[in-house]
This record gives C-alpha cells, sequence and structure tokens, in this order.
C-alpha cells in the first residue's frame, strides 16, 4: 500500500535530474581494448540530416522513508509518460543539430509528495523546444549563448553510455566516471560522482544493432562544515545503477535503454535534537524510440 507521510516528505524532497546526466557521460576513463580487428564494428550516433525521431519515456519512482507513527515505513510512488519529437537540423563532422519539442507529460504520484517533487522537473518541459548538439560518442550539450538546456534535450539525448571512438568487438568493456547533479532542498547544490563499467555484449546477425549493458556505483559525501556552518542537514548517498542500451546503426540513433537507480540516502538534521533519517530511493527510466 502506498502512503504519504510527513517524515519523508520533509526529511527528503529530491528533485533529481538524473534523466539527462548519463548523455554527459565523457570517455576520459575509458579503457576499451579490442580483443581483434577481426568483428569490430564502429558505435556512432550519427543520425541523417532531416531525420525526425519521436521519443517515448516512461520513469518510476518509489521512495521509503522512516516508519509512522503506526510503525510501519512510509513509502511514496509515482510514474512520468514523456513523448518528445527531434527534428535532425544538420549534420556535420563533429556531431548533429538537433531541436527537441516535448509533446506531451503525464505525472502520477501524490500531492505534495516526495516523489513529485521528484517528476517536477517534468513541467518544466511542457510546450518547450530547445536546440542542442550530439557528438558521435553520445556526449551531448546547448551551444553556448543559447540559455541553459531544458529537460527534453536531456531526454532526447539521453545516451546511457559514453561510446568509444574506434571500432570495438562484443565483449570489450570500458569505464567512464562523471559529476551527477543530485540537487535536493536540503542540500541545491549536491552532486554525486557516478562510475560505470560498459559491456558491448553482442551484435545482431545483420549488424545492425548493437547490444550494451551497463552497471556502476554512485557516491556522494556532503561537506559536513560547510552543512554546519550554513545550519543546513548533512547529506550521505551511495547507490548503483543498472541498465542495457540497444543502439540502431543504421539510424545512428539509441532506439531503446533502460535503467535503475537504487540509491540510499543518510541525513542528518542540523538539529542535534532530531534523529538522522535514511531514506531509499529507486528509480527506473525506460527511453525509447517509436
Amino acid at each position: 500500500m502506498t502512503r504519504t507521510g510527513e517524515p519523508l516528505r520533509n526529511a527528503f524532497r529530491w528533485r533529481v535530474l538524473l534523466p539527462g546526466a548519463l548523455a554527459l557521460l565523457t570517455l576520459s576513463g575509458a579503457t576499451a581494448q579490442a580483443r581483434a580487428q577481426v568483428g569490430s564494428v564502429l558505435l556512432q550516433v550519427k543520425p541523417g540530416a532531416g531525420d525526425t525521431i519521436r521519443i517515448r519515456l516512461d520513469q518510476t519512482v518509489e521512495m521509503t522513508g522512516p516508519p509512522g507513527s503506526d510503525g510501519k515505513a512510509v513509502v511514496e510512488s509515482g510514474t512520468l509518460v514523456m513523448l518528445a519529437t527531434l527534428a535532425v537540423e544538420a549534420v556535420d563532422a563533429e556531431g548533429a543539430t538537433i531541436v527537441s519539442v516535448t509533446d506531451s507529460v503525464r505525472v502520477n504520484s501524490p500531492p505534495n509528495s516526495a516523489s513529485s517533487a521528484v517528476l517536477a522537473w517534468a513541467a518544466l518541459s511542457a510546450n518547450r523546444a530547445v536546440r542542442f548538439r550530439v557528438a558521435p560518442n553520445g556526449s551531448a550539450w546547448v551551444p553556448s549563448g543559447r540559455g541553459r538546456a531544458m529537460p527534453s534535450a536531456a531526454l532526447a539525448s539521453q545516451m546511457p553510455a559514453t561510446l568509444p571512438a574506434r571500432a570495438i568487438a562484443p565483449g570489450v568493456t570500458w569505464t567512464s566516471s562523471l559529476q551527477v547533479p543530485l540537487a535536493s532542498s536540503v542540500d541545491p547544490k549536491g552532486s554525486a560522482t557516478l562510475v560505470a563499467t560498459f559491456t558491448f555484449d553482442s551484435l545482431s546477425r545483420s549488424g545492425e544493432l548493437a547490444f550494451i549493458s551497463l552497471r556502476g556505483r554512485l557516491m556522494k559525501a556532503n561537506d559536513e562544515s560547510a552543512a554546519q556552518s550554513t545550519g543546513r542537514s548533512i547529506v550521505e548517498t551511495s547507490g548503483t545503477v543498472t541498465g542495457y542500451v540497444m543502439l540502431d546503426r543504421r539510424r545512428g540513433w539509441i532506439t531503446d535503454a533502460r535503467t535503475t537507480f537504487s540509491l540510499l540516502s543518510l541525513v542528518t538534521p542540523a538539529d542535534p535534537t532530531k534523529p538522522p533519517v535514511r531514506v531509499k530511493m529507486t528509480i527506473s527510466q525506460w527511453l525509447r524510440a517509436m
């Protein structure tokens, strides 16, 4: 049974922007080593100029907080469905210029709950369009002078893997590290370090579809001295991420991606008379081209 409770809502209101964070993975820590040149292929995100790609994102959030007055753990959950259209304006050697338009957003979560705070970012995407760039390795960014990236752009370019720059064969693994924004009301400028290992699992018989899996760990340690000086709670977060990606090499796009984040946070209130609070959160995302 899903219940909404004050301890969870007040102790930890996340506004997580994870859907776009993985799109920014860099290959600075890449360790890809091709086992053999025979059977190696180049994995690239490279859509054609004039292409139109329609995507759908399904996201679920479940949060478990400390026990309520009845002794039972407080559980909150919410769901999100977002539809967006991508138009590829131009393609050059450095990547593609894409305009993302969010067509519709549907959020289902208890009002004023912690889970609704997690999904609140989606409202910013409604009826908004943004132009951004996607490199062949899957990294995405908004050109300077064009303002901040809206969530729709992050979703549109959501590549849960930064792809190696050279041809590789099935079985090859590589590792990437990045800072993931995990802003919350108690730590609005916080971020976490995500280290993920990717594996090129297999290639379809036709050679058009490449399957990639990922596993990683996420760690965040708050600056205790800074938190105490500003009167903020201390938040420590750790967790895991698992998922898979299907790259359509003919279309030059990620056409299916599923990712699950399992996070555990310890919130130590600034008020020493209040006990620490543990919060568990699971975020599941499924992004696919339609």
